[in-house]
C-alpha cells in the first residue's frame, strides 16, 4: 500500500476514535499482564520480562465483544493479526500472525503452534487447527508469544498461541448467555463453577450451542462445546483434570468467479461439509520439591473425528484440447447436453435400455468422502529452579514435550454430476450401460494411508537476572519428529468417469468389470463397446503410498529485556525453530501427479525441514497510570518453506520453495481515559518469496514476490464508552491492505482489494445479574473478500480469479444472566469489581 494509503488510514483511525469514544484494552490491567514462556503453564514472569513483543487477551474482548469463535476473537484483539476464509463458514477461517497460518483447512502453510493448557491443538494430520473444537466460553486468558520460540516445540515458526482455562475459584457463580441474531443465528452459553472443602477443591464447566444459516447459501453451521475441569490445591501441590467434548457440522461453498461475484450469497459448487468431534483428556500437576524447585507437568490423551464431503467440478480433457466448446456448459448451474445427436433426451438417466447420455458433458464432477481418524497420546514437563547464583539471580528450566499420534485416513471419489450447482452423486456410472442393464461402480478413487508420527521437543532456558533492570534470556532445544506412512491410492476409473485411462506410469489400465457394456460417442454418433487391448493393464492401477521420514535439529535463542524506569522497556532476542513436513503434505509432494485438496495422494517424495530465523528488537512503556505502548520489529527467515502450489486447474503439491522472508514492525497504544478506553494496533509485514522457483501454472516466480494470502498492513482500534455505571457503548474499526490470489505466486494477476470494517456494540446493566447487549457487525455493509485462488470457472470455461464473499451486515441480541458473580458492568477505574 503507498504512502498515500497508509496516511489516509492514519486520518481514518483518528476520525474514528473521536467520533466513537470507547475502547477496552486488550488487557484491563496490564500493568500486571503475567505469560507463560513454555507449554506448561506453571511457568509464567511478567510480561516486561520478556525479549518479545508478546500480547495478552482477557477482560473486555472475552467477555464484551461477543465473538461467535476464537478466530474472530484474535481477528480483532490481537496486533498484526488478520483472517482469511475460503469456505463462508464462520468458523473455518485462517488465522495469519506476522505472515504464518493457523488454518482450519488443508493446504494452507503452517507456522503458528496452539497450546490449551499444555495440549498441542494443532492436528498432527497436517498441523490445521479446528477452531470449533475449541470452546470459547472456557477460555479465561490468551497470549501470543512471537518470533521462533523453541519452546513450544513443532510448527512454532512465527509464534506461538497459549491458551488457559477458566477455574472455578476465580470464575464461580452461575452464567447464561442467550442470543439470536442474522442468518438465523441461535446461541446459548453456559458456565458455573465453585469450591469445596474449605476452598481445596474447585469445579468449573462450561457449554456452547451455536446454530446459524450463514451468510451465503448452503453455510448451516452447528457447534456443540462442552467443558469441565475438577481442580485440587494443597499446600505445595496442586492437582486439575480437564476435559474437552465437541461435535460441529460446517458447511461451505468454496469461492466464487469474479464473472458471479454480483450476487455474493450464491453458491458455486455445493456441498462442502465437515464434521468434526474431539475429545481431550488432560491431568495436569506441579509440586514445590524444595522452595526454590518446582515441578510440573501434564499428560494428555486427545481423540479427533472428522467427516468431510466436497463437491469438485472440473473441466474434462475434450474441453482443454478443444475437441468441444467448452464456453457454456452448465447454464444456471445445470449440465447441458453436448451429445446433440443422441435419440436420448437430454436431463434422463439410463434405466436399462439403449442409448445412454452423458450426464458431465465436458464437466468432471465428482463427490469427494473422506474420513479422518486422529489418536494422540502426549505430555509436558518442566523442572524450574529459582535461586541466586552468586551475584546474579538465575530462574533455570529444564523441560520439554511429546507426543505420539496413529492416523487413519480413507477417501472415497465417486462420480456425481451437477444439478442446479449442486453437486449429486451417480447411483451409478451413467456413461456406461447394455440392454440388460449394466450398471457400473461410480467409484473412481480410493485412498486408504495409515500414518503414525512421534515427536519430542527437549529444551532447558536460564533467565539470568545480570542486574536490578537487565535480563538475558537463554535457550536450547532438541527437536525431533519421525513419521511413517503406509497405504494405497487405488484407481478403478478416470475423473470423467471413463472404463479405460492412462495411469501415472503411462501404461493403459481398464476396468474389467465394464468389458462389454457400452458408452456413446458423440464424435462417431454411435455406441462403442468396452474392450481391452493387446497391451492394455486389467484395473485396478495400485499405487503404494509408503515411506518413513525422521527430522531432527538443536534450536537457539537468545534475548535481552532492559527496563532502565518503571515506565520504560527495551527488548531484543534472536531465535530458531524447525517444521516438519506432515503427513499430508508427504503425500502430495510429487508435481508429475498433483492433487486437488482435500483428494488425491501419491508416493512420498521427501520434503526437507523447514526452519525459521528470527530476529526481533523492540520498547514498551506506560505514561501517567493510564497510557501504555509498545513498538517492534521483526524479521523472520525461513529456510525450506513449505506451500501448496496452485494451478488454474485447482490441482497442486506441495514443495520447498527454498528461502522466504517475513520482515515488519508494529505498534501499539492502549488509553484510559476515565469513561473512555481506546486500544490500537498496527502492523506491517512484508512477506516474500527469496528464491525464484516455477509455479504450478508454469510461471516464474522471482525473488521479492509477496507471499500469497498475506495483507501487508493492518489496523485495529477498539474503543469503549461507558455514561453510567449500566450502559457500555463500544466500537471496533478493523482495516486490511490487498493480498495476492492463491496460485497468483508470481504477482501477475489483479490483487484482492483491501478493507474496512466497522462493528458496534451496546451493553446495558438494567439489573444487577441481568445484562441486555447488541452487535452489529460489518455495520455499513462492506462487500470484501479475505480469500482468493486462480482457477478455472465450469460456468464459462475461462480462467479466472475466485474469491470467497465476506460476510455482510449482521446483527445480533442477547441476554446474559450472572448469579453468585460480580456485577456484570466494568467499573473501569477499579477493574473487576
Amino acid at each position: 500500500m503507498a504512502n498515500a494509503a497508509v496516511l489516509r488510514i492514519a486520518l481514518l483511525a483518528g476520525a474514528a476514535a473521536t467520533a466513537v469514544p470507547a475502547c477496552a484494552r486488550a488487557d484491563d490491567a496490564p500493568a500486571a499482564r503475567i505469560v507463560v514462556t513454555a507449554p506448561v503453564s506453571g511457568d509464567s514472569i511478567s510480561l516486561t520480562d520478556t525479549p518479545v513483543n508478546g500480547q495478552v487477551l482477557s477482560g473486555d474482548p472475552l467477555t464484551r465483544q461477543d465473538h461467535a469463535n476464537l478466530a474472530d476473537l484474535l481477528d480483532a484483539g490481537l496486533g498484526s493479526v488478520t483472517l482469511s476464509n475460503g469456505t463462508g463458514s464462520p468458523y473455518q477461517s485462517d488465522v495469519s500472525y506476522r505472515g504464518f497460518q493457523a488454518t482450519s483447512l488443508l493446504g494452507s502453510p503452517t507456522g503458528l503452534s496452539v497450546w490449551l493448557d499444555g495440549v498441542r491443538m494443532n492436528e498432527p494430520f497436517g498441523s490445521t487447527v479446528n477452531w470449533d473444537l475449541i470452546p470459547l466460553n472456557a477460555i479465561g486468558t490468551i497470549e501470543v508469544m512471537p518470533g521462533s520460540n523453541p519452546l513450544f516445540g513443532l510448527n512454532t515458526l512465527g509464534g506461538a498461541l497459549v491458551l488457559a482455562t477458566k477455574n472455578g475459584a476465580d470464575n464461580g457463580g452461575l452464567g447464561v448467555i442467550v442470543q439470536g441474531g442474522s442468518f438465523a443465528r441461535a446461541n446459548a452459553q453456559v458456565e458455573a463453577g465453585g469450591t469445596l472443602a474449605n476452598r481445596t477443591i474447585d469445579w468449573f464447566v462450561a457449554g456452547n450451542q451455536d446454530v446459524q444459516d450463514g451468510y451465503r447459501w448452503y453455510t448451516h453451521t452447528r457447534v456443540s462445546q462442552a467443558y469441565g475441569k475438577l481442580r485440587w490445591q494443597g499446600i505445595a501441590s496442586q492437582a486439575e483434570l480437564g476435559v474437552i467434548a465437541a461435535d460441529s457440522t460446517l458447511n461451505g461453498t468454496q469461492g466464487l468467479p469474479l464473472s458471479m461475484l454480483g450476487m455474493p450469497r450464491r453458491a458455486y459448487t455445493w456441498p462442502d461439509t465437515v464434521s468434526n468431534t474431539q475429545l481431550v483428556i488432560n491431568l495436569k500437576a506441579e509440586t514445590h520439591l524444595a522452595p526454590a524447585l518446582k515441578l510440573g507437568g501434564n499428560v494428555y490423551y486427545r481423540r479427533s473425528n472428522s467427516h468431510s464431503a466436497n463437491s469438485n467440478a472440473s473441466l474434462g480433457d475434450a474441453c482443454e484440447s478443444g475437441a468441444i466448446d467448452c464456453s457454456a456448459l452448465a447454464p444456471g448451474g445445470t449440465a447441458r447436453d453436448l451429445d446433440t445427436d443422441s435419440l436420448f433426451p437430454a436431463g434422463k438417466s439410463y434405466t436399462g435400455a439403449l442409448p445412454i447420455h452423458d450426464y458431465t458433458s465436458g464437466i468432471n464432477t465428482t463427490l469427494v468422502l473422506s474420513v479422518v481418524r486422529q489418536n494422540t497420546w502426549g505430555g509436558t514437563v518442566l523442572l524450574d529452579l529459582g535461586s541466586p547464583r552468586g551475584p546474579l539471580g538465575s530462574d533455570f528450566n529444564l523441560g520439554g514435550s511429546f507426543e505420539t499420534s496413529s492416523i487413519r485416513y480413507v477417501q472415497n471419489t465417486d462420480l456425481a454430476y451437477l444439478v442446479n450447482y449442486q453437486t449429486v452423486p451417480m447411483p451409478w456410472n451413467f456413461l456406461y450401460g447394455s440392454d440388460t442393464g449394466f450398471r457400473g461402480s461410480p467409484l473412481i478413487n480410493r485412498v486408504a494411508i495409515t500414518s503414525h508420527s512421534t515427536s519430542f521437543n527437549v529444551f532447558a532456558r536460564d533467565r539470568v537476572l545480570l542486574t536490578p533492570k537487565l535480563t538475558l534470556s537463554a535457550a536450547l532445544s532438541y527437536t525431533f519428529t519421525h513419521l511413517s506412512l503406509s497405504g494405497t491410492n487405488t484407481t478403478w476409473l478416470d475423473p470423467a468417469g471413463n472404463a479405460t485411462w492412462t495411469g501415472n506410469d503411462g501404461n493403459t489400465y481398464y476396468n474389467p468389470a465394464y468389458t462389454g457394456a457400452q458408452s456413446w460417442e458423440t464424435a462417431n454418433g454411435a455406441f462403442a463397446t468396452v474392450t481391452a487391448a493387446d497391451g492394455d493393464i486389467a484395473g485396478p492401477e495400485v499405487q503404494p503410498v509408503t515411506g518413513a521420514h525422521t527430522y531432527h535439529r538443536l534450536n537457539p535463542s537468545i534475548g535481552l529485556a532492559w527496563n532502565p524506569r518503571a515506565e520504560l522497556g527495551f527488548f531484543a532476542n534472536a531465535s530458531e525453530a524447525m517444521r516438519a513436513p506432515t503427513a499430508i503434505e508427504l503425500a502430495c509432494a510429487d508435481p508429475t501427479t498433483p492433487c486437488s485438496l482435500p483428494t488425491g495422494f501419491n508416493g512420498d517424495p521427501a520434503l526437507k525441514a523447514v526452519v525459521a530465523h528470527s530476529l526481533e528488537l523492540g520498547a514498551r512503556g506506560t505514561y501517567a497510570g493510564r497510557f501504555a505502548w509498545n513498538a517492534a520489529v521483526y524479521r523472520t527467515l525461513v529456510d525450506n518453506d513449505i506451500q501448496f502450489i496452485y494451478a488454474p486447474s485447482g490441482l497442486g503439491y506441495f514443495a520447498n520453495l527454498g528461502r522466504t522472508a517475513r520482515k515488519g514492525f508494529e505498534l501499539g497504544l492502549d488509553a484510559d481515559l476515565e469513561q473512555v478506553h481506546l486500544a490500537a494496533s498496527y502492523g506491517h509485514v512484508a512477506a516474500t518469496y527469496r528464491a525464484s522457483f516455477i509455479d504450478a501454472a508454469g510461471d516464474t516466480v522471482a525473488p521479492g514476490s509477496h507471499i500469497t494470502g498475506v495483507p501487508g498492513q493492518s489496523f485495529k482500534l477498539r474503543s469503549t464508552f461507558q455514561p453510567t455505571r449500566a450502559v457500555v457503548l463500544g466500537a471496533n474499526l478493523i482495516m486490511v491492505s490487498h493480498q495476492y490470489a492463491h496460485g497468483d505466486e508470481a504477482n501477475a494477476g489483479v490483487a484482492v482489494p483491501g478493507y474496512t470494517l466497522v462493528n458496534v456494540d451496546i451493553h446495558v446493566t438494567p439489573l444487577r445479574h441481568v445484562e441486555l447487549f447488541g452487535t452489529v457487525t460489518n455495520l455499513f455493509g462492506v462487500h470484501y473478500a479475505t480469500f482468493a485462488v486462480m482457477g478455472g470457472n465450469i460456468f464459462n470455461g475461462t480462467e479466472e480469479q475466485f474469491r470467497t464473499p465476506a460476510q455482510g451486515r449482521a446483527f445480533m441480541g442477547g441476554v446474559r444472566y450472572s448469579f453468585g458473580r460480580p456485577r456484570l458492568s466494568v467499573d473501569h477505574a477499579n477493574p473487576g469489581e
